[in-house]
C-alpha cells in the first residue's frame, strides 16, 4: 500500500464465501440479478414499461438484502412522490406508498427523499420501482443467512491474502498460486544476518508484511470470536477447517505466528515490517515476486502492539490450545520486559532507501496502554493494571492501526478482574457512550444514515464506517441501546450499496461490483473477476493519486471514489479494513 501507511487516518471526535462453489453460485445469482435489472417481463402488473425498465443508480437499496424484521428503507436522490415493492421474480407490484422526507445531504450534496418498506416480511427477492426514475438494483429479504455469504467472503478473503504458502485450488478455487516469499530474510543493518519470518498475510495490495496493522487484524478477529461465537463457523474451506475450532480463530493464529517470527529472541523487541526495498510491478503475482526482503528494526508501537495481541490471543486460545496460549503469553510478557527496558520512545521511520510502507507514530503511548489493559485481563497481575490506571487517558478511543485506545479501553472494561480500578473502568465507560451517541447524532443528520462526518471521508473511509459501527456495537455491550446497533446496520447497508454511487464497496458482492481494485493478485491472475471479499478504501475526498486527481476534483466528499486500478487513494484494499466489517457482520450473523 501506498501513503496510507505513512499518512494519520484521520477520526473526528464530533468490509469468498463458504467455497469457491458457493462463490460461484454468488456470482451466478449476481449475473442474474444484473440480467434482471435490464428488462422487464410484459406481463408486469401496474409499472410503467418505459422508465421503470431501467435500473437507476439514484435509488440506493441494500444490494444483497435485509432482514425480515429489520427496518428496511431505500435512500433515493431527488424528489419523488411515491415508490413501488415489486417482487422481483414476476414483476408483480406488493406494496405502494409515499416516499418520506426531504434531506440535504452534506457529504455526498445529495437532496434525498426515503422509502420506507418495513412491513414486507416475506422471504424473497424484490426492487423499488418509482414511475418516473426507474427501478434499484434486487435485492433479498430473508431470515438471518443472507449475509452468510458476505460474511465468510471476507473472512476467506484473510485466507486469500496469505503469504508464505501455496494457495491450491481446493481451497482458493481460481485464484491459486504457488508458496510466495519463502526465503530468509536480512535484517536491515546487520553484516548479513537473515532469519525466517515466513509467512502472515500480505498487508494490502502490495507484498509486505507489517506488525502494527497485522495485530490489529488479528485482534478485530479475536474480538469478533469473543463477543459473537457463534456467528463462526469451522466451514469456511480454509486448509484447517473442520478442525472442530471456528475458523476465524484458525486465521488469526496463521497471522500471529508470523508475528511470533518477527520478535527478537533475546530481546524480546518487536521488528516493525518485512518487505522489499520498494513496491512490485502492479501485475507481478505473488510467488514471482523474488526481491531480497529486508526485516526493518525493532520499534515501540511494533513491540507494543504484538504484546497485546499475544496477551489477547493467550486468554482466548486457553481453552481451545494450550500449547499455543503458553507461547503467546510468554511472548507477551517477553516483549513488555523489552518496554520496560527501553522507555524511552522507540520511533521507526523508513531509510531512505526503504520506499515501502512505513506505518509511523509519533508516541507509543496508547499502544503501551493496550498491551497493559490486554496483560491486565489476561493474567489479573497487578502492574499491569496500575500502569494502565496511571497512563490511559479517554480521549478519542482510536480503533485504527495508529491509534489503538480503543482496544485498551474495551480490554480494561470488560475485564472480570476483582482487582479492578471500577473510578476507571466507569470513566472510560462513560466516554465510551458519550461518543457512540455523537456517532447516533451524526448519524441523524446524515442523509444516508451513516455514522460519518463529511471530513472522515479520507483514505481508508470504509475502515471509518466499520470501526464507527463496531464503536457503536461496544456501545450496546455496555448499555443496550436500540439506536447504536441500528445504527451499526446502517453501516453495513453502506457497505452493501445503500451509499450515494450505489457501490457495494465488498469485492465479489453486490449487483454494482467493484472490478478493479488496486491488488496486485487480482491484476496479475489470468482470472476476469478480482480476489472476492475484500473491502476497497472507499471514497477519499484528499484525492492521494493522480488518477483521483484528474478524476474525481470538485466532487463533494462521499463522491470521491473511483473504481480503477491506479487508485491507490480510494480502491486499494487492506486487511485491517476487513478485520472491523468482519466484527460487525459477527453481529449481524450472530444468530445464524
Amino acid at each position: 500500500m501506498y501513503g496510507i501507511k505513512n499518512a494519520i487516518v484521520l477520526s473526528l471526535s464530533v468490509s469468498l464465501i463458504l467455497s469457491m462453489t458457493s462463490c460461484a453460485l454468488q456470482k451466478s445469482e449476481t449475473d442474474s440479478q444484473a440480467t434482471a435489472t435490464q428488462s422487464t417481463s410484459a406481463a408486469t402488473t401496474g409499472v410503467n414499461q418505459t422508465v421503470e425498465q431501467l435500473v437507476s443508480e439514484n435509488i440506493h437499496v441494500n444490494q444483497i438484502g435485509y432482514f425480515s424484521s429489520d427496518k428496511k428503507i431505500a435512500v433515493i436522490n431527488g424528489q419523488y412522490s411515491s415508490f413501488n415493492v415489486v417482487d422481483a421474480t414476476n414483476n408483480k407490484v406488493v406494496l405502494t406508498k409515499n416516499l418520506d422526507g426531504k434531506v440535504k445531504d452534506d457529504s455526498s450534496g445529495d437532496t434525498v427523499c426515503y422509502a420506507d418498506f418495513s412491513e414486507i416480511t416475506s422471504a424473497g427477492q424484490y426492487y423499488i420501482s418509482i414511475p418516473e426514475l426507474g427501478k434499484s438494483y434486487t435485492f433479498k429479504i430473508g431470515d438471518k443467512s443472507i449475509y452468510t455469504g458476505i460474511a465468510d467472503g471476507m473472512l476467506k478473503a484473510l485466507y486469500l491474502q496469505r503469504c508464505g504458502i501455496e494457495l491450491d485450488s481446493n481451497h482458493a478455487g481460481e485464484y491459486t498460486h504457488g508458496a510466495c516469499h519463502k526465503s530468509m530474510a536480512k535484517i536491515y543493518g546487520s553484516d548479513d544476518k537473515e532469519i525466517d519470518v515466513s509467512g502472515g498475510w500480505h498487508d494490502a495490495g502490495d507484498y509486505g508484511r507489517y506488525v502494527v496493522p497485522a495485530a490489529v487484524t488479528a485482534a478485530d478477529l479475536l474480538m469478533a470470536y469473543e463477543f459473537y461465537p457463534n456467528s463462526f463457523t469451522d466451514n469456511t474451506n480454509i486448509p484447517e477447517s473442520s478442525n472442530n475450532i471456528p475458523d476465524i480463530l484458525d486465521e488469526a493464529k496463521y497471522g500471529i505466528d508470523w508475528m511470533l517470527k518477527m520478535q527478537d529472541k533475546l530481546s524480546g523487541g518487536v521488528y516493525h515490517k518485512v518487505t522489499a526495498m520498494g513496491f512490485p510491478d502492479m501485475t507481478l503475482m505473488p510467488d514471482i515476486d523474488v526481491d531480497d526482503m529486508y526485516v526493518m528494526p525493532i520499534s515501540t508501537t511494533a513491540t507494543a502492539d504484538f504484546a497485546a495481541v499475544t496477551a489477547m490471543a493467550a486468554r482466548i486460545y486457553k481453552d481451545i490450545n494450550s500449547g499455543f496460549s503458553n507461547s503467546c503469553l510468554n511472548a507477551s510478557l517477553k516483549a513488555w520486559t523489552w518496554l520496560e527496558n527501553n522507555s524511552k520512545f522507540v520511533e521507526f521511520k523508513n531509510p531512505s532507501d526503504i520506499l515501502t510502507g512505513e506505518y509511523g507514530d509519533n508516541s507509543g503511548s496508547d499502544e503501551i496502554a493496550w498491551a497493559a489493559a490486554e496483560l491486565f485481563r489476561t493474567t489479573g497481575e497487578k502492574k499491569y493494571g496500575d500502569y494502565f490506571v496511571k497512563n490511559f487517558h479517554s480521549n478519542g478511543f482510536g480503533l485504527g492501526w495508529q491509534n489503538v485506545s480503543g482496544y485498551a479501553a474495551i480490554a480494561y472494561m470488560f475485564c472480570d478482574s476483582d482487582k479492578i480500578d471500577l473510578k476507571k473502568s466507569e470513566e472510560i465507560r462513560k466516554s465510551w457512550i458519550e461518543k457512540a451517541d455523537m456517532f447516533v447524532d451524526t448519524a441523524k443528520k446524515d442523509g444516508y444514515f451513516l455514522a460519518m462526518h463529511k471530513l472522515e471521508y479520507t483514505w481508508g473511509s470504509n475502515m471509518n464506517v466499520a470501526n464507527h459501527a463496531k464503536h457503536l456495537l461496544v456501545a450496546d455491550r455496555l448499555s443496550n441501546n436500540e439506536e447504536y446497533t441500528e445504527t451499526a446496520k446502517n453501516a453495513a447497508h453502506y457497505l452493501m450499496g445503500r451509499n450515494t454511487l450505489s457501490q457495494c464497496y465488498i469485492t465479489g458482492f453486490g449487483s454494482k461490483q467493484v472490478m478493479q481494485p488496486h491488488h496486485r493478485p487480482s491484476l496479475g491472475d489470468t482470472v476476469k473477476q478480482p480476489v472476492p471479499g475484500l473491502v476497497v478504501g472507499g471514497p477519499n475526498s484528499t484525492l492521494d493519486d493522480s488518477v483521483s486527481k484528474s478524476k474525481l476534483s470538485g466532487l463533494a466528499p462521499a463522491k470521491c471514489y473511483i473504481d480503477d486500478m491506479s487508485s491507490y487513494g480510494t480502491n486499494e484494499v487492506a486487511t485491517y479494513w476487513n478485520s472491523p466489517a468482519i466484527f460487525v457482520f459477527g453481529y449481524l450473523n450472530q444468530q445464524r
